[in-house]
């Protein structure tokens, strides 16, 4: 696996069913705290795994933390501001919103690096028209998912809410 800039944290969660290992983005000072709510955790890890040597089918993807992810993209998209100049060369139809981890943006992206689209409409990205792509894969062999800025700090913002 390559590594990237993405760093996530490790726990030993017990959802009722006996301990599971978990990846989350909030830092251990701050679990600490405030805890660690269902939507916070990204993934939950195959028995065995470490996060020095997990294989993508040892990720299993929380549906809460993608419901999150997806609302908090869906509401910042506007702000990504790769989109914005993307949409308006395009002038219209749809932009990518590629994950940062994708080792050629530029060149054939594969579809688990695809975050979803958004459309655009006279050169501006129309508000609210964010899908997720279903083929979208929080942890690829590049490493952990990664975002722009103003999405990144969206989602660090809700994830402390």
């Amino acid at each position: 696996m390559r590594g990237n800039r993405r760093q996530v944290f490790w726990y030993q969660v017990d959802f009722g069913g006996g301990e599971r290992d978990v990846v989350s983005l909030l830092e251990p000072d701050w679990v600490s705290r405030h805890g660690l709510r269902p939507d916070a955790v990204v993934a939950v890890l195959s028995a065995g795994a470490t996060l020095e040597d997990v294989d993508p089918d040892d990720v299993k993807e929380n549906g809460p933390f993608l419901r999150l992810l997806s609302r908090v993209i869906f509401e910042n998209a506007d702000q990504h501001e790769m989109l914005r100049r993307e949409a308006e060369v395009q002038g219209d139809g749809y932009v990518y919103l590629l994950d940062g981890r994708t080792p050629d943006p530029g060149g054939r992206v594969p579809p688990q690096d695809i975050i979803g689209t958004v459309a655009v409409s006279a050169g501006a990205l129309v508000a609210g028209s964010y899908p997720h792509n279903p083929r979208h894969r929080l942890f690829t062999t590049d490493g952990w998912f990664l975002l722009a800025p103003a999405i990144e700090n969206a989602l660090q913002s809700r994830l402390r809410d």
